[in-house]
């Protein structure tokens, strides 16, 4: 059984307003203070977090157990032994770059804080691997010193809304600046989101120039003290190309510190519908998969910079824009598909069938505000949807048609997504029966009485037009797009050393022992011989390796050479290679090991991938 500890580190820099910290090191260690687990693991995270000194980073170098990097969202992940099951853990990360940081500026020095000591709650997923799931958020006081003391990112997030209605006004270019002894510096500027948020980054020195800059930098402060060290913010407002007086330097905010946090206000903006027309853009929020430059003709898959080669599968996010009127009266839409025989097909205009009802997942479009009366949390939001629930805003629909809601107070979704289309609904779910003896593994499974099911394609188009006018007009086609909706059951797992079968299986992957094979009870004991067998079949096969885990002799490594993936079906036997090359199974210790086969297969949602698919047995040398 693996052990995976998934984790996500975040940073607040408001009450509100948080950034995902990527590109960072995490770093687990058995718990430092052995005298205090309990306590530690249970104590508020905000008391727990800290510099490392150089005094406890040397305690700690013979405890580390595993690291890993945050992506772009700050996800990591730590793949354990089971020795690991039963233990606690403290959690340090390495600060080695911020979001904004402009490289170059200033020398970082080493940054090591810890977070906190956890004692994981293991619960076991659906391939019977043992997972926790951890989530940290550094407070902002911690999180705007370090982006500001060391990296000199400088940052002001706030919300702007219309002071009457106290409803957020998007699309405002929200610019703020410093009011100086010489000349007001230009901080930075930021256009207001759909929920009125908006986020300026500067650096000091946006704040320090004077007329003898870049050869004298510093804050010249028109009030005492004069060269004090923080900006003296105060801002102003441009919409539709005019400039909007909202402060002046007397309105400043003086000496701000690293991080500002504001609610602004104004009654002279009137918001008009946004000039961006309905459309259907992309696939997935996460992937954000442009539907024609980003889709290959040849085969139908992504061809998107560092995430290509990808069929899709599941319920996929139809991302784009909608609004709630057309020419001044209420917008509804609907979506369309068109099955061709290869990617590269010519599409026939008198193809086109509705995505109907059944054909889409609950879905959010929007969403209503309303005013809350509290001056930290002035509005709230309710989520409107397609196909929600119970007491839920939820559409009707209009035949096949989707009404967008007229409700004043309701958001309509702006580059995201604007319906979720279940794929198994549109094709189907093909399943293939791999019932077979684990005799078999290794061997060919593909045949004509257990085909592989192919990928299909699919086009997917969005129309709109004025409610219950005409037949609407075509607001983005896709490129055919490869689906592949296939599960395979009765796949044999564990070999011969405790075999069963598993079903639902989003790829069949399956590995043996020829030597337990031959047995009779699958206990056999490996004495000098070893050829493990393996097969991994799915149309979209992306990887298949080999691992081993157990002991080695001083200064002896094995393991399996790569394996070159054939699609839909890498079948094979693979024997241990050595170093030294002299040695071979008889030169293994007398202990127990396992063997692995993992799988990945190139399918997406748009939003992620599936995890890795494996299988194992074990054996002992005797």
């Amino acid at each position: 059984m693996k052990y995976i500890f998934r984790g996500n580190l975040l940073g607040y820099l408001c009450d509100d307003c948080y950034e995902a910290i990527a590109g960072n090191k995490v770093l687990l260690y058995s718990p430092l203070d052995q005298t205090r687990i309990t306590a530690n693991a249970v104590a508020d995270t905000k008391d727990t977090f800290h510099q490392v000194t150089d005094d406890e980073l040397k305690k700690k170098e013979k405890l580390l157990i595993a690291t890993a990097v945050t992506d772009e969202a700050g996800n990591f992940e730590f793949i354990l032994d089971e020795k690991n099951a039963n233990t606690a853990f403290d959690i340090d990360f390495e600060c080695g770059t911020v979001p904004h940081h402009i490289p170059g500026r200033k020398k970082i020095p080493f940054l090591q804080f810890h977070l906190t000591t956890v004692y994981p709650q293991w619960r076991t997923n659906e391939k019977e691997d043992a997972v926790y799931r951890f989530s940290y958020a550094i407070p902002a006081k911690w999180w705007c010193y370090i982006k500001g003391r060391y990296f000199d990112v400088w940052t002001i997030c706030g919300i702007l809304t219309d002071c009457k209605t106290g409803s957020p006004l998007p699309g405002v270019k929200v610019i703020a600046m410093d009011d100086d002894l010489i000349t007001d510096d230009l901080l930075g500027s930021d256009v207001t989101d759909i929920n009125g948020h908006f986020h300026i980054f500067y650096t000091s020195k946006q704040f320090k120039k004077t007329f003898l800059s870049p050869v004298i930098n510093v804050e010249t402060d028109p009030s005492y003290p004069f060269f004090s060290s923080g900006p003296d913010v105060y801002f102003q407002l441009e919409y539709n190309g005019q400039k909007i007086a909202l402060e002046t330097a007397a309105n400043s905010r003086k000496n701000v510190g690293h991080c500002l946090c504001v609610r602004l206000c104004t009654e002279k903006i009137e918001i008009i519908d946004p000039s961006i027309p309905p459309s259907f853009t992309h696939f997935g929020l996460v992937r954000h998969v442009h539907i024609q430059s980003e889709i290959n003709s040849a085969n139908g898959k992504t061809n998107k910079a560092g995430f290509s080669g990808y069929a899709f599968f599941s319920s996929v996010n139809l991302v784009g824009t909608i609004s709630k009127k057309i020419g001044g009266q209420p917008m509804e839409y609907m979506f369309e598909y068109q099955e061709v025989a290869t990617p590269g097909s010519v599409l026939n205009p008198a193809a086109w069938s509705p995505v109907l009802p059944n054909m889409i997942d609950k879905t959010i479009i929007g969403y209503l505000w309303t005013l809350t009366g509290d001056p930290m949390n002035p509005i709230a939001y309710e989520p409107y949807y397609i196909n929600g629930t119970g007491t839920e805003k939820t559409i009707t629909y209009n035949g096949n048609w989707i009404p967008v809601p007229q409700d004043a107070n309701f958001a309509a979704h702006v580059d995201a997504q604007i319906l979720t289309l279940n794929t198994v609904a549109l094709t189907g779910l093909s399943v293939v029966d791999m019932a077979m003896p684990t005799s078999g593994i290794g061997s060919p499974t593909v045949s004509g009485s257990r085909p592989e099911p192919a990928n299909r394609y699919f086009a997917i188009r969005m129309k709109q037009r004025q409610a219950n006018i005409g037949s609407g007009v075509v607001a983005g086609t896709s490129k055919p797009i490869a689906i592949f909706n296939t599960r395979y059951n009765n796949v044999n797992k564990y070999g011969s050393w405790a075999p069963t079968t598993y079903s639902d299986q989003i790829a069949a992957v399956s590995v043996d022992i020829q030597e337990i094979v031959s047995g009779t009870s699958g206990c056999s004991k490996i004495i000098d011989a070893l050829h493990v067998k393996y097969g991994a079949r799915n149309e979209n096969l992306s990887s298949v390796w080999l691992t081993i885990v157990g002991p080695a002799k001083p200064g002896q490594s094995f393991g399996f050479a790569p394996i070159s993936v054939v699609v839909p079906e890498t079948i094979g036997s693979a024997q241990l290679v050595f170093t030294p090359p002299t040695d071979t199974v008889n030169d293994l210790l007398a202990c127990a090991y396992t063997v692995t086969l993992h799988a990945t297969v190139a399918l997406t949602t748009g939003e992620g991938e599936p995890g890795e698919i494996s299988d194992f047995v074990s054996f002992c040398k005797v």
